[in-house]
């Protein structure tokens, strides 16, 4: 055995040990495992916990971290956000990612999905951090940006060809329905079917995209993107705020995940429209089975990676717009935000504790003020944690972080800052 954690916590309130063994989960329970172990961690004032999801990022965004704040979300896009990336660089990119990787680290989120450009530099990154994630080309059509459909054919050359570490797999990624003629959004759907692979899109994050769509098109951002062959593969819909029971229901009958992403949500205002107000209606993709995930889509429009932050917020807005105080329970919310991405991610054997499972694993400092006492751990990772209480995060059975110390973030954190400047102006 490589790595045994012993005495500690599990979210169910028992206490036990976890043994690891290459990256795999090999025991799981109170009985202390035979044999010996090259490293024993002492999870004395430990939670165990599964590594955190976010099932949808831009993770080279964290150089533009408090840039353009306090903005709605197409003025940000066409005034600062797009005219910045279109100055990014390979480097840029990398130093960008390994920051977002470094943060995630941080807050105990051990697999991400990510939508951006220059893959390659981001691949690289992630190979570096030792983060485990799907990566996808965001396509925009018209060429504003490059010829983003030839950097996504040569992708899949090199994804093909072996040239992604094992813990990094490959989407297709058409960005939304406006940005993407229904041409394009049909030969992304024919190529990720003719290369097997999932996609990723933005949907009816805002009532403008919805009216426009339907003005448009004659139907609603979802049934648009069904009728163009998107939802016959395994499809994560990013923001999904203004989605109305018919699109999930038909969402229902595909594989396709929802991705809540609450903190950009509101801040963005993304759920304001006119005289109506829009809400993720979780309990009707509940009750319809709609798998949901959670995100913090990037920092530019969240400003942090935190998904603690995340679980905090959906629950809570679940709550306030439900109306019932039971809705999105914590233990739920928990099972959002770790199988519920893996498994919209096709991440399967992640995202969960369980023998047998890839092990990625975090340990959560029970000693921390806003942690104690404790009467319900899942209470407390949703309610009162937050990432900086993360004291271990173990992916693929690598420790990446323990104590909150990051190998190489200082070089990580002036690079990253060097990047930023010059992109910005």
């Amino acid at each position: 055995m490589d790595l045994l954690i012993r005495d500690v916590m599990f979210l169910d309130g028992s206490f036990g040990h976890v043994g690891i063994a290459g990256n795999r989960i090999v025991h799981l329970g109170p009985e202390v495992p035979a044999g010996d172990a090259d490293r024993i961690i002492d999870g004395s004032d430990r939670l165990a916990m599964p590594g955190l999801v976010n099932a949808h990022t831009h993770s080279a965004m964290t150089l533009f971290r408090g840039y353009g704040d306090d903005m709605p979300l197409m003025q940000w896009l066409e005034e600062r956000i797009w005219p910045a990336e279109r100055k990014l660089t390979d480097e840029d990119v990398y130093w960008g990612t390994r920051l977002a990787c470094a943060e995630m680290i941080r807050t105990g989120t051990t697999l991400f999905n990510d939508m951006y450009w220059k893959v390659p530099s981001g691949v690289r990154a992630i190979g570096d951090a030792g983060l485990r994630a799907t990566v996808s080309a965001g396509l925009i059509s018209g060429g504003f940006l490059g010829d983003l459909k030839g950097e996504a054919v040569e992708l899949i050359a090199m994804y093909e060809a072996g040239d992604f570490p094992d813990r990094v797999r490959l989407a297709l990624s058409p960005h939304a329905p406006y940005t993407v003629t229904p041409e394009d959004l049909e030969w992304c759907a024919q190529l990720a079917t003719d290369h097997d692979l999932p996609l990723q899109i933005h949907v009816s994050e805002t009532l403008r995209e919805v009216e426009e769509c339907i003005a448009e098109y004659g139907l609603r951002p979802a049934f648009h993107i069904e009728r163009h062959g998107i939802l016959e593969r395994p499809t994560t819909i990013a923001h999904g705020v203004w989605l109305d029971r018919d699109e999930l229901e038909m969402l229902a009958r595909h594989p396709a995940t929802v991705v809540h992403n609450p903190v950009s949500n509101l801040k963005l205002s993304c759920g304001q429209g006119r005289d109506v107000r829009g809400w993720f209606d979780y309990p009707t993709a509940k009750e319809v089975g709609v798998n949901v995930a959670l995100a913090t889509d990037g920092t530019a429009s969240n400003t942090n990676l935190d998904m603690f932050e995340e679980m905090k917020f959906a629950s809570l807005m679940a709550k306030h717009a439900s109306g019932d105080p039971m809705c999105m329970p914590a233990a739920e919310t928990v099972d959002i935000a770790t199988r519920g991405g893996a498994d919209g991610m096709g991440w399967t054997e992640t995202g969960r504790l369980e023998v047998g499972a890839l092990a990625d694993v975090i340990l959560l400092d029970m000693t921390d003020v806003t942690l104690t006492p404790v009467h319900d751990p899942n209470s407390h990772a949703v309610y009162a944690a937050n990432g900086h209480c993360v004291h271990t995060t173990i992916c693929d059975g690598k420790i990446l972080m323990e104590g909150g110390t990051i190998d190489g973030y200082d070089e990580i954190r002036a690079r990253a800052i060097e990047a930023a400047k010059r992109v910005t102006g």
